[in-house]
């Protein structure tokens, strides 16, 4: 499955359907930073299926947010099976891009009230959470909270992106190239559009929750 296929077409599919079937509400699930002209073919692809959804379901409500966490998520999850994996972990660029972690379940209630309120139709929320980390800091993080310690090596994205094509042989790749193309620029809120604030959410910290599910005493 490409970008493209996923987050434009299959996009732009569901919106025809809710159309079709008459359906009052939908919310489309994007990304902070979703941009129709980037040169990156993930956020590419995520500003384009913002794009035909509006153009389908032009009452279809945005919601963009950050770097997700939670149990099974692609963040943290993702770092502590690398730690699992590796006797090195690969810093991805030079580890300085900067995101902004958002809990899940802060997302989700985020979309339920969204759904709830008339006033949201046709808006669009940046969803971030309260802190913002570098990927090296978050890396870091996971290795206090496993209990391990590992040589931390800076990989060019090319290299990053070969690696990636190789673990996306694997069943379930701990890191894939959608991944890798996410960690190219900086993946910070605007703060030019509403968020959890404006829905009465106050979101919870990465400190609060990841030692919940990731950790040697996290529950498994």
């Amino acid at each position: 499955m490409t970008f493209e296929a996923v987050h434009v077409q299959g996009a732009e599919t569901v919106a025809r359907e809710a159309v079709a079937a008459g359906v009052a509400r939908l919310v489309l699930v994007s990304g902070i930073g979703a941009d129709p002209d980037s040169r990156s073919p993930y956020i590419r692809a995520r500003g384009r299926g913002e794009q035909v959804v509006q153009q389908t379901f032009p009452e279809a409500t945005i919601v963009r947010p950050g770097a997700m966490f939670g149990p099974g998520d692609a963040l943290f999850s993702t770092l502590a099976e690398l730690v699992r994996l590796l006797p090195v972990l690969p810093l991805i660029g030079s580890g300085d891009t900067r995101l902004q972690p958002v809990f899940v379940e802060d997302v989700a209630e985020a979309i339920a009230r969204i759904l709830t309120d008339p006033g949201t139709v046709g808006r669009t929320y940046e969803l971030a959470g309260p802190g913002v980390y570098t990927l090296r800091e978050l890396v870091s993080m996971t290795l206090r909270l496993t209990g391990k310690r590992r040589l931390l090596i800076p990989v060019p994205f090319t290299v990053a992106e070969i690696q990636a094509r190789l673990f996306e042989l694997l069943p379930n790749p701990p890191l894939t190239t959608g991944q890798v193309d996410f960690l190219k620029a900086d993946n910070l809120a605007s703060r030019t559009l509403p968020g959890l604030r404006e829905l009465n959410i106050q979101p919870k910290t990465v400190e609060e929750v990841v030692p919940t599910y990731i950790g040697t005493r996290a529950p498994h």
